[in-house]
């Protein structure tokens, strides 16, 4: 038997195409279809329709070929043609542009809305799909869109994504989500005053929206690749969340360049940021300094790490940074344990972008952070402490230079600083306990 799930929606932005797509992922043996009067969109799935007709002669061709047809189309939905017929809600004044809404979502079996009820939904998928299997595929699909979209609905006008496969400045997506994009500079040779191209790739730089449910929306300048972990080290790092249980709900949407995340208990935070977090400035925006020293407890006092170690650790992390290799352009951030053995990895454009991904790799893990150490490709500011106290990392080993600030925080939570870890040599900052070996002078 055939099943005709139809997907209606408030107009472009709802994300239908995209709740279909899923659908067919998790519904064994389904194939997609849509209809629509513009058009067809080539990086879009086949079985695009121009007209309902059309679209009604596939879905019969189709009965008893495939067990589930996932239809994108209002006007099937008007006429109630549909086994299990979906309403994508929308945002009044921003993706809601449809006069028929209403009309729509009575004909719907359940709906997606920002804020709606889920009540309908079990006694729904219990009637219709008797395996359990694809019914708690579907159902994470529902639970996932309806926290995009409340997440959109609850964000600023003025941080709402792009729509759903819209493209921007010719942007290949397959590129972006990789954290490389091919260029073609021109190489000019100042002696000689020669020019010629000179084709490389270099590291993406884009904004990724991060909107946490009734807590706040964060816009974050980054390299979108190990966006998951970048998303979990933020909250971490911010203070929304203790650990990975905390993350009640989780959706990424790669197109969108959108996160959208639901805590367990979203009036325990307090945030004062809710805007662009650059990937040259990770505390832009934060509370003020005197508020961030004094909010954190020092770092425990467990970790030892040989001094012979130092460079070794900093060769490890090199070694791992991929994009660096091919780029010259990211950062990198490495969590290591007392043997020196890197235990996590982060690499982004931005500096703290690169450390809170180490950090969410261990708290997706659910692995221990306290008693670590965390080495770092680049100068070392008053926000990266603060991070690295925040996960109670007791040794900052740093490529570069620090500043005063992230000097005199490092020093009031008892953390190690060391600076110009190169070669053969290292700077120590603060204190110096931690590091062993080191022969003092008589």
């Amino acid at each position: 038997m055939t099943c005709t799930w139809v997907i209606c929606g408030a107009g472009s932005g709802v994300g239908k195409t995209h709740v279909a797509q899923e659908l067919c992922k998790v519904l064994p043996d389904a194939v997609y279809a849509k209809s629509g009067c513009g058009q067809k969109d080539p990086a879009k799935p086949q079985n695009f329709f121009s007209t309902e007709e059309e679209l009604t002669s596939f879905i019969q061709a189709c009965r008893g070929q495939h067990r589930h047809i996932v239809v994108e189309s209002n006007a099937l939905a008007r006429r109630a043609m549909g086994d299990i017929i979906i309403f994508v809600g929308g945002t009044a004044g921003r993706t809601d542009f449809r006069t028929d809404t209403a009309s729509l979502q009575s004909k719907a079996h359940l709906s997606i809305i920002p804020g709606g009820s889920t009540a309908e939904w079990e006694r729904v998928l219990r009637e219709k799909l008797p395996s359990i299997e694809p019914r708690d595929g579907v159902r994470k699909v529902l639970q996932e869109h309806a926290l995009y979209l409340n997440s959109l609905a609850a964000a600023r006008p003025d941080s709402v994504p792009h729509r759903p496969g819209a493209s921007r400045d010719g942007v290949d997506e397959s590129i972006g989500t990789s954290g490389l994009r091919e260029v073609d500079p021109i190489r000019i040779a100042i002696d000689s005053h020669r020019a010629v191209q000179d084709h490389c790739v270099v590291v993406v730089e884009e904004l990724v929206t991060l909107m946490v449910d009734q807590v706040g929306s964060f816009a974050i300048m980054c390299t979108p690749c190990d966006v998951k972990a970048l998303a979990i080290g933020f909250a971490f790092t911010e203070g929304m969340i203790e650990s990975i249980g905390d993350v009640a709900g989780y959706c990424h949407r790669p197109n969108d360049r959108v996160v959208a995340m639901r805590v367990d208990d979203p009036q325990r935070v307090v945030t004062q940021r809710n805007l662009i977090v650059t990937s040259s400035c990770g505390l832009c925006g934060s509370r003020n300094i005197d508020s961030l020293l004094s909010g954190h407890s020092a770092c425990g006092d467990s970790l030892r790490v040989p001094c012979s170690l130092l460079p070794a650790v900093v060769d490890e992390m090199r070694s791992r940074q991929v994009l660096f290799e091919r780029t010259g352009g990211t950062h990198a951030a490495a969590i290591f344990d007392g043997h020196g053995k890197l235990v996590a990895f982060g690499e982004d454009i931005g500096r703290h972008n690169a450390l809170d991904k180490a950090i969410g790799e261990r708290v997706i893990c659910d692995m221990p952070l306290a008693g670590h150490g965390v080495v770092l490709s680049g100068r070392v500011s008053l926000e990266l402490v603060a991070k690295a106290v925040r996960a109670g990392l007791e040794v900052i080993l740093a490529v570069s230079a620090p500043s005063s600030l992230a000097i005199q925080a490092a020093d009031r939570w008892n953390i190690t600083l060391c600076g110009f870890v190169r070669g053969q040599r290292a700077t120590v900052y603060t204190h110096p306990k931690r590091i062993e070996g080191v022969a003092s002078e008589t």
